[in-house]
């Protein structure tokens, strides 16, 4: 039995020396692709999720491999996605949809809250396939990363970063993940319910940016004031009453704006309105270009006009989303000032429009109707009686929709218009007695004595738009608790003339004291004050 044992074994060592070229050890091949480090991970919303954030309307679809689907945003400006990332370096991989050539791919990025920086790649055939997608390198602001490079190798730690990257509607963002250095991740969770619970905001309409010169896509020739630059229709959105508004507040945000009114066929393009593209995927374009014929085009006529599931509202949405918590509708410029609409007929369109928001895509968020009193600092309406008429006749409107509502949750509020303040500032005094509930009372003493108190930014950019007023609340709080301090200290240091005053009226034995004489006596003293010998 021993010996056929060890025969065997000597086969298998003759065999395995003999199948393996290297003469029994393991192949350098097998090893590298198994072992080798690498010094860069591709960090995606499957691997990584509580590292994303998306605001807005988001779709994914299966790729190449199984387990990394693509995120693409819809066509609806302002859709972002937020990723929380350690080190230096970050790539962005793209896998564009396919679109046919393009001049640039566009999209904008902000790094650790900066500001928004456009970039744009060379241009290239998004219909050709590219599996391996396009890494696009994002720049660090040397500013945000603290110590020099040789510290940080030192103590081998990874910053964290945060980016924001903002979708463009010509060529809109899609993309796999974000390639960065390689680590173990163990964080994030905490992040990711930070994110949750600041405020977002969807913006429904274009406002006051409907009738700037250009209107709210810059899609018209104008001519811009004295110094400032024409501005191109890919950036319009950041320049908008809303868009600079919601960055004032430190805010997540996103907008539905289509160029078009609310009401269907408002004028001579004949586009659906707001009340019914709304509720689809993407908008259709407000330029009237002719679809492409490519069925997986994100311009093609069939993936716009696709029902929108609403992830409040849906018990499977395409790709979890911050919950949106409150909607700014600011429709009616395009249909009753531009347009000259009826206003019974807009009206009730708005009425139905708030009706279906809340039953059909927003039932636990906070509705802000505005209606705007005054005149805009940059109109290219005309400054006249017919004008101003027609101004009066839309806030009215306005606010008999929401009357006609009776909804607690859906409000009216006017937007006061003046010659001497931006229309942002104006937007937050309307806005932000709803927007966010006021401070409380410790909030607002600390922030007497520490910097840094705990208010969130949007409540201390609206306790800030009436200085004086904060000033003097947060100083009537505080002489309210010095008043009250020195009271109770007053009672302390007076109990025992309170307590002696009360014995001379009512006498020591009702109030339970002990006599002084008796006192003595039990501690071995005389009446007269001398020791007694015992």
């Amino acid at each position: 039995m021993r010996l056929s044992s060890l025969l065997s074994a000597a086969f298998l060592l003759v065999s395995a020396a003999a199948q393996d070229p290297n003469g029994g050890t393991h192949s350098d091949h097998f090893d590298a692709r198994k072992y080798a480090f690498l010094d860069r991970l591709l960090v995606t919303p499957v691997s990584h999720p509580r590292l994303y954030s998306f605001t807005g309307r988001w779709l994914r679809s299966p790729t190449a491999h199984p387990y990394a689907p693509a995120y693409h945003s819809t066509l609806w400006p302002g859709n972002s996605v937020t990723v929380l990332f350690f080190g230096e370096r970050a790539s962005l991989k793209l896998l564009p949809q396919p679109q046919g050539p393009v001049e640039h791919y566009s999209f904008v990025v902000s790094i650790d809250g900066g500001d928004d920086v456009r970039y744009d790649t060379p241009g290239f055939d998004t219909s050709a396939p590219n599996p391996d997608g396009h890494y696009i390198p994002l720049e660090l602001n040397p500013s945000t990363t603290a110590g020099s490079p040789q510290k940080r190798a030192a103590k081998k730690l990874l910053e964290p970063h945060t980016v924001r990257i903002t979708s463009m509607a010509d060529t809109p963002l899609s993309f796999e993940g974000l390639l960065v250095e390689n680590t173990q991740v163990n964080q994030g969770q905490a992040w990711a319910d930070q994110q949750a619970l600041r405020p977002t905001l969807e913006f429904i309409g274009e406002g006051l940016d409907a009738e700037r010169p250009g209107g709210f896509h810059r899609s018209e020739p104008y001519t811009p004031a004295v110094g400032e630059a024409q501005e191109s229709p890919k950036t319009a959105l950041f320049s908008t009453t809303h868009y600079v508004l919601a960055e004032t507040l430190g805010v997540r945000h996103y907008q539905i704006s289509a160029g078009v009114c609310l009401l269907s066929a408002c004028d001579s393009r004949k586009l659906p309105g707001l009340e019914s593209q709304y509720w689809q995927t993407s908008p259709l374009d407000w330029r009237g270009k002719a679809p492409p014929e490519d069925k997986f085009s994100p311009h093609h006529t069939s993936n716009l006009v696709t029902p929108w599931r609403f992830p409040a509202v849906s018990t499977a949405p395409p790709v979890p989303v911050n919950p949106t918590t409150h909607v700014i509708v600011d429709l009616g410029v395009l249909d009753v000032l531009m347009n000259h609409a009826d206003p019974a007929a807009y009206t009730h369109a708005l009425t139905l429009f708030l009706a279906r928001l809340r039953t059909r895509a927003h039932p636990a968020a906070k509705v802000i109707v505005i209606g705007h009193r005054g005149t805009p600092a940059a109109s290219v309406l005309p400054a006249n009686p017919a004008t101003a008429q027609l101004r009066d006749t839309l806030f009215a409107a306005t606010q008999s929709a929401v009357a006609a509502l009776a909804d607690p949750a859906t409000v009216f509020a006017p937007v006061a218009l003046s010659a001497r303040d931006p229309a942002e500032t104006s937007y937050l005094r309307a806005i932000c007695p709803h927007l966010l509930p006021p401070p409380s009372i410790v909030a607002k003493t600390k922030a007497i004595f520490v910097k840094s108190a705990s208010i969130t930014r949007a409540q201390r950019v609206c306790l800030q738009l009436d200085e004086v007023t904060y000033r003097r609340g947060a100083r009537g709080v505080f002489w309210v608790v010095v008043l009250g301090a020195l009271a109770l200290a007053g009672l302390w240091v007076a109990k025992s003339t309170v307590i002696g005053a009360l014995a001379a009226v009512v006498g020591r034995k009702r109030l339970g004291m002990v006599e002084e004489s008796e006192g003595l006596l039990e501690n071995g003293m005389g009446a007269n004050g001398r020791r007694k010998d015992g």
